[in-house]
């Protein structure tokens, strides 16, 4: 085994240096600041933006969420299907570039829709199917970006060393993201009055967003050796059910995407619980929420570094990958138990270093081995597809987040509209079950979703080093 390991840590080293410069490297890596800021933004509030300020119930919210997830269970893979083909201007503009334009752009500003919704007066239902439109606008046009700007990067950046590089530009800038989508959100809200300070802070946001993704499209370019790779051999689609049995099969792909699934459901729990923590349970402004979050960020960012070391010394990335998670696990269970902000200051800068392992290798490292591992495995260039079914992981962790909240909140009784601790106490609910209910959601819930990911990732995931490597020999003979 030994020898196995010295072997693929000497093919990794003798991998081909990048024909890419540090500039395409930066560039490409610009699209995860207006993923994650928008993103970032719109999972911070938007429950709590319904529940509280437009005020709909929790199982309303969970009701539109349960449509919305069922619909793209079908609309997602047939965007990737439908994208993955060379079209009449693929030789020209390339095969993902026109579409991640398309997609983008009115992306950045469908956050203002969100944020713009009928409150609930007489009747919620305006209100639902507000929720409801706007929400699909979202989350198609999040997947026809995602899917090929997905593909793109697997296809742009081949080789491990490649790919460890663009972790280090990728990790950071996600982390730089985090911060902007999570700290500057809040301190926007004060810029107009009521529920038009949510319509205004989804206005700034989507330009920010917007600025991030204009200097994304110099890296999204697709190349002539990207283009040519499309075209190699003679080209045939796969059938789209038989991608479909093909995609549900390769367990690499279903292990690595329930783990981060249960890692997105945990962090969007988490995120979404920080305003309710600084609302009801510290009874703190905004501020309050600012600064933990900020602290939670710094602790991810410090760690980037430090995870990246930790991979190329262990050369596994599996291990790696289950260790991060194992600890993250751990962490998260004090965030229930507080006693004061210092020490739960503590336990997010703590929560920040264990979550920074799946954050540096999630996406840059270990999907795009999955993905070689499918395409290997197919005999076909078609990693749209798979990024179609990898597009589902947002709305069903949205889906699943808000049943967990919104079954929480339902059990401990916390009505929807009440914007504050006064008017929680005064409402009649039983507080402290409330405020139990809040605990429990931005820590021990949290730890179980992601222990369960964690378990079924040790038990099913395929890829070793060795394997990763034998792909790419076989992606050359395949000339993608």
């Amino acid at each position: 085994m030994s020898d196995l390991k010295e072997v693929s840590s000497k093919q990794s080293d003798n991998e081909s240096e990048s024909r890419h410069s540090k500039t395409t490297y930066l560039s490409f890596g610009m699209y995860q600041l207006t993923w994650t800021i928008i993103g970032s933004a719109n999972g911070l509030f938007l429950f709590y933006y319904y529940h509280t300020v437009a005020g709909l119930d929790p199982l309303l919210i969970f009701t539109a969420t349960a449509i919305l997830t069922f619909w793209y269970a079908f609309n997602d893979p047939i965007i990737g299907y439908l994208t993955d083909r060379n079209l009449k201007w693929t030789r020209k503009w390339g095969r993902r570039f026109p579409f991640i334009l398309l997609g983008g752009i009115p992306w950045c500003f469908s956050l203002i829709l969100i944020y713009s919704a009928p409150e609930v007066t007489v009747s919620p239902w305006p209100t639902f199917f507000w929720f409801l439109g706007v929400n699909a606008i979202y989350e198609t046009l999040i997947t026809l970006t995602d899917v090929n700007v997905g593909s793109l990067r697997v296809d742009k950046f081949r080789t491990e060393k490649e790919r460890r590089k663009y972790s280090s530009y990728f990790a950071p800038l996600d982390m730089l993201a985090l911060v902007i989508g999570m700290v500057v959100p809040p301190l926007l809200l004060g810029l107009a009055p009521g529920s038009a300070s949510y319509t205004l802070m989804a206005l700034l946001v989507g330009l920010i967003g917007l600025v991030f993704f204009l200097l994304f499209i110099p890296g999204a370019r697709e190349d002539e050796i990207i283009i040519d790779r499309y075209y190699s051999g003679e080209y045939e689609s796969m059938n789209f059910r038989k991608g479909i049995i093909k995609i549900l099969k390769e367990k690499s792909f279903v292990s690595f995407w329930i783990h981060y699934a249960t890692f997105m459901v945990a962090t969007t729990i988490l995120t979404a619980m920080v305003v309710y923590l600084t609302t009801f349970v510290l009874q703190t402004t905004s501020d309050m929420m600012t600064v933990l979050l900020a602290i939670f960020l710094t602790g991810t960012l410090i760690s980037v570094p430090i995870w990246l070391k930790v991979l190329k010394k262990v050369n596994n990335n599996k291990k790696v990958y289950l260790i991060g998670s194992s600890l993250l696990c751990i962490t998260l269970i004090p965030l229930s138990f507080f006693q004061g902000i210092i020490d739960l200051a503590i336990f997010m800068f703590i929560v920040g270093l264990a979550m920074g392992c799946t954050w540096t290798l999630g996406i840059p490292v270990m999907l795009s081995s999955v993905m070689d591992q499918f395409v290997v495995n197919t005999g076909k260039n078609q990693k749209g597809f798979l990024m179609g079914a990898w597009g589902l992981l947002s709305v069903f962790t949205a889906f699943v987040d808000e049943l967990i909240m919104s079954v929480v909140f339902t059990i401990t009784g916390f009505e929807a509209g009440l914007e504050n601790y006064a008017e929680l106490a005064a409402s009649g609910a039983n507080v402290d079950l409330v405020l139990w209910g809040i605990r429990l959601l931005v820590g021990v819930i949290p730890m179980i979703v992601v222990l369960v990911g964690t378990f079924i990732f040790w038990k099913i995931y395929p890829l070793t080093q060795e394997k990763i490597l034998e792909n790419k020999m076989k992606l050359k003979e395949l000339g993608f």
